[in-house]
């Protein structure tokens, strides 16, 4: 997390020192293994396509510029990385300035006197250059208003089309005159023959952009010729290659090919291009759990009690099957329509498999970190069950019990700082907690030969019957607002919904001798071919 320490230079709002702000990094940033540090926090007014003015809070961190929404510092607008900014126009005549992105569409600011503007030209300018490694593009216009210098949203999306257009003609343009006569001379029983369908982007229509990532985005899509809607997460190989996730990811698709069960995401279809990955798996119309967790603050300890029972199930299982998950929070957790979970993400996950039996990579989120992770000591199973009791704590308080702004101290309270509990939990709640969080995973709740099984037996979960939970036949304390069937997104953020549904063009380059991608293509066999 980005703190208010030497790191900063502008943090005027002292953004460094919001637990809000902090886990929308995490949620959106690149927090991992290196926080993102804050280096600007400043009021300002982003004027929209429409030429309104409106109030919005500029964060600039060492990786990217996030537009915040000044009552709400968990409510990104949008994030852009450093490096996908072409350049930046100032005005002479006005405190107006311009932020150019290419691959998507313009910013257009108004600082609210000329020496704020100097600053943030002059920070922008200094974390452009430390993070892209050259200076950034400055142009300076004399023109008041910069409408006629910055590319709109509605642009945007009329470029994107129309490069796409241009693109598929050079592609027809290329095909030689041999190869097109050898494919008009093939015999037509051949081709039907040789014709088992694929699966590709052009099998999908996109609909809305519904999460995103460092990686890539998420988006709402439909398989073509069916009524199904399914969530497509698109992840770009050059970031995978350039943050050594290759392993990882090849893992999550492994992974995802072996999962069946009623909490855990299923995979239908995963592809790719030259330059993009892309997972098809189920849509939840619930949306991610942190998504209420937001809105709610806290949950009761009946709704909560489901929750974790569903995901103790669903990591159960994983374990089962020798792999360990490593990632759990709110923002992997989803919901459905009901009210039930379902565990997604496992870009983490580690297949421990006979041989290995334990593993020793430094990873996860800062708060959710067991003691062993933190000491860098080989770990096991046992550290999904301390995820859990930190998952419990959440939502039955409102925040994990060793949070602290400043994530070195935070690791400090998670080796040794006590458990504090408020007043108004239950004793069957607090004993669950204290259990899952024993410091010694061999002492932890879960950490035995039974794992889960041990953990079902505690009197937190007396009331709960698991057959039937597993069969979702109880009904969840909890329920999303879920209004337009499957199509519906009011449970996922307007900062992703409202943003240009286009799967933006990465060019062609080349990705290292490393970069094996192979065996990738998947379809589920419940899922069909149409």
């Amino acid at each position: 997390m980005a703190s208010g320490g030497s790191g900063t230079e502008v943090d005027d709002l002292n953004l460094g020192s919001n637990y809000a702000c902090k886990r929308m990094l995490q949620k959106l940033g690149e927090n991992w293994p290196k926080a993102e540090m804050i280096r600007c926090s400043q009021n300002l007014i982003k004027i929209n396509r429409k030429g309104r003015e409106q109030s919005r809070v500029m964060l600039i961190t060492d990786k990217a510029i996030y537009n915040l929404m000044p009552r709400d510092m968990a409510k990104c607008r949008r994030r852009i990385r450093l490096e996908n900014i072409a350049s930046a126009t100032f005005s002479t005549s006005s405190t107006e300035f311009a932020i150019h992105v290419p691959e998507e569409y313009d910013y257009r600011f108004k600082a609210k006197h000329q020496d704020q503007m100097q600053i943030l030209k002059k920070i922008l300018a200094k974390v452009y250059a430390d993070k892209v490694g050259e200076e950034l593009r400055v142009q300076i216009s004399g023109q008041s208003k910069l409408d006629g210098v910055t590319v709109t949203k509605d642009v945007a999306r009329l470029q994107s089309r129309e490069e796409r257009l241009k693109r598929r003609r050079e592609l027809l343009a290329q095909r030689s005159k041999n190869d097109q006569n050898e494919l008009d001379s093939s015999p037509v029983q051949e081709i039907a023959n040789s014709g088992v369908d694929t699966i590709g982007l052009d099998s999908f229509e996109m609909l809305k952009v519904i999460g995103r990532g460092s990686f890539g985005k998420v988006m709402q899509v439909r398989k073509k010729g069916e009524n199904n809607i399914y969530a497509m997460k698109i992840l770009k190989k050059k970031a995978i290659i350039q943050r050594n996730q290759l392993e990882h990811t090849k893992a999550e698709r492994k992974i995802l090919e072996a999962l069946h069960h009623p909490f855990l995401m299923t995979l239908r279809y995963a592809f790719q291009t030259e330059t993009k990955l892309y997972f098809v798996l189920d849509y939840y119309t619930g949306g991610e759990l942190f998504f209420h967790l937001k809105k709610r603050r806290r949950f009761k300890e009946v709704e909560a009690r489901l929750m974790v029972a569903e995901v103790g199930m669903a990591l159960g299982h994983l374990h089962s099957l020798d792999v360990i998950y490593r990632d759990l929070k709110p923002e992997n957790i989803l919901l459905d329509n009901t009210g039930h979970i379902c565990l997604t993400d496992f870009g983490l996950s580690k297949d421990l498999g006979p041989e290995n039996e334990e593993a020793r990579t430094f990873c996860g989120t800062p708060e959710y970190l067991a003691p062993e992770i933190v000491l860098n000591k080989g770990h096991g199973k046992a550290v999904d069950w301390w995820s859990l009791g930190i998952l419990l704590y959440e939502l039955t308080v409102g925040i994990p019990p060793f949070y602290s702004q400043n994530v070195h101290e935070m690791y400090q309270l998670i080796k040794q700082a006590p458990l504090r509990f408020p007043p108004k939990l239950s004793q069957e709640c607090k004993c669950l907690i204290i259990g899952l969080l024993k410091r010694d995973p061999s002492s932890r709740l879960g950490g035995g030969p039974e794992d889960f099984a041990e953990i079902q037996q505690y009197e937190f979960f007396s009331p709960i019957d698991w057959d039937a939970l597993y069969r979702k036949e109880i009904t969840p304390p909890y329920r999303p607002d879920v209004r337009d069937g499957d199509l519906d997104t009011r449970n996922f953020d307007s900062q992703f919904t409202t943003e240009p549904v286009v799967d933006s063009y990465v060019p062609v380059t080349h990705l290292g001798s490393n970069a094996d991608f192979g065996e990738f293509t998947f379809v589920n066999d419940e899922s069909g071919l149409n």
